[in-house]
């Protein structure tokens, strides 16, 4: 199917021309023919899928120039709103429609003379109320209102604001609803908000075809140092690195670039502008690494993106699927790899359990160890008496400082949390049996001999192969560190 096909005006086919648009992804091909017959819709779909083209392109044919505010749009970051203003105008750039975005942190003023003149409002929930509490904004002209993200606004507590919202929208409107994932209490508002509405779904995950995944297990004070390792033998085109708290994406932000690498955060605690140049400048490839929260990256279309790190996993499942999905877009690979800590097994099991996911467990031996500053850098920051660091006594772990100072040896830092070495499971209990599989499995991920792994919970039988064995599949692959044939882990050095 091509667009010509939808019977669109040629203003907006220009436009798509010029942009590149050569083929409707599938999210489009269902939305647009149903948003054009004027029905309400809710949509869900992976991110990446092409979203925002299919609202904003039936949305532009239906807006009329010089009438004001017909359209509003809501999202949950300014990020994304700036985002999406930027996709409609360009839909619309022969059309001569004008689009206001509107959200926090900035000046009221120029909002307001661009309220005054739109067509559209692209804006987060919070300034939209802004507005209209102050007699800024009228909607009693819109005939299209439209949630892109909903779950995440929903997660970020916008819930009242979106039902206020939509009780100034004329009841006699179309009403887009577009999620990456369908909650229950996501599910209550789109009942009270659409009337009938057509439901769209399709892959809410990335093909594993596609992107490869996988995980490496690494003590929590080695972590650093083995994500300074695969950055610097993979080389991504660009990386973004995932953290769950914002003071991780500042202190592993200020590390790497001590060990030189082009690094940039993004998160929500960050000045508007600051966020606004970060984006600009990774799109332009003028930072290689991103560092991230999953708020500031959710529903950010980032191009070219060839690795995603999860320096930790996220406890919500559907997070994971968003962060790898920065990858593997359009056609192209990527990889996405998961430095699992202790603290992270639960986390990373729901993932596996929720989504079927086939992980490869790979090893990497003899990487240097590098100390790891928070703050200040004061003593026992940057090793010293917490790590062993430089000249430090590794009280804490015990032992003999060795590998740069992160104190005790291997099996003594394996003995800390408990258990024994058979089969790898020192960890205060049995690996298998802590995540819903039997005796006979080995590793995490389940799967028979020679055969794709479907999840963690893959069953009992003794001929399952353990992720160890199966990541030798990754030696045929390429050069990469990934794919050099790592060795089975031991027991001992």
């Amino acid at each position: 199917m091509r667009f010509v096909d939808f019977n669109i005006e040629d203003s907006i086919l220009k436009s798509l021309d010029e942009m590149g648009f050569k083929e409707p992804t599938k999210i489009q091909c269902e939305a647009i023919p149903l948003i054009k017959a004027g029905n309400d819709i809710i949509g869900q779909s992976e991110t990446g899928s092409g979203k925002t083209g299919a609202f904003g392109i039936p949305l532009v044919e239906k807006v009329k120039q010089g009438i004001k505010t017909q359209a509003l749009i809501l999202c949950p970051t300014r990020a994304l709103a700036i985002q999406n203003t930027g996709e409609l105008e360009k839909f619309s750039k022969h059309k001569g429609l004008r689009v206001q975005c509107v959200y926090g942190g900035v000046p009221m003023g120029p909002q307001i003379n661009g309220i005054r003149r739109a067509e559209i409002i692209v804006g987060t929930p919070g300034r939209v109320m802004d507005h209209i509490n102050r007699g800024n904004l009228d909607l009693s002209h819109v005939h299209t209102f439209i949630l892109d993200e909903a779950d995440r606004m929903i997660d970020m507590g916008f819930i009242d604001d979106i039902q206020a919202i939509s009780a100034y929208v004329p009841k006699e409107r179309q009403t887009l609803l577009f999620s990456a994932t369908m909650p229950g209490n996501l599910a209550s508002i789109c009942n009270r908000i659409t009337n009938d509405p057509k439901r769209i779904k399709t892959a809410t995950k990335v093909r594993e075809e596609d992107l490869k995944q996988y995980y490496c297990e690494v003590d929590r004070t080695s972590k650093f140092s083995l994500l300074v390792h695969l950055l610097k033998k993979e080389d991504p085109e660009l990386g973004i690195i995932f953290c769950n708290r914002r003071s991780d994406v500042d202190h592993l932000v200020e590390n790497l670039r001590c060990n030189s690498i082009n690094a940039e955060a993004l998160h929500g605690g960050l000045t508007q502008s600051r966020r606004e140049n970060t984006i600009e400048r990774f799109h332009g490839g003028q930072i290689d690494v991103l560092v991230a929260t999953d708020v500031a990256a959710r529903g950010l279309d980032f191009k070219d993106v060839s690795h995603i790190f999860n320096y930790s996993v996220p406890n919500n499942p559907e997070d994971y699927v968003n962060r790898i999905g920065r990858t593997a877009r359009a056609g192209k690979t990527g990889k996405a790899i998961v430095l699992l800590t202790r603290e992270d097994f639960d986390s990373l099991s729901r993932v596996v359990n929720a989504f079927d996911y086939d992980m490869v467990e790979i090893e990497v031996k003899d990487y240097p160890m590098l100390p790891f500053r928070r703050g200040d850098g004061g003593r026992g920051r940057f090793g010293g008496e917490r790590y062993g660091g430089n000249g430090g006594n590794g009280r804490r772990y015990g032992g003999q400082r060795r590998q740069g100072g992160y104190g005790g040896d291997r099996d003594g830092r394996r003995r800390s949390y408990g258990g024994g070495g058979n089969g790898g499971s020192g960890y205060g209990r049995d690996r298998d049996r802590s995540y819903g599989g039997s005796r006979g499995r080995d590793g995490y991920f389940g799967g028979n001999s020679g055969e794709r792994r479907s999840s963690y919970r893959g069953g009992g039988s003794s001929e399952r192969s353990s992720p160890r064995q199966q990541s030798n599949e990754a030696s045929t692959e390429g050069n990469s560190i990934l794919n050099q044939g790592y060795s089975e882990r031991r027991n001992s050095n």
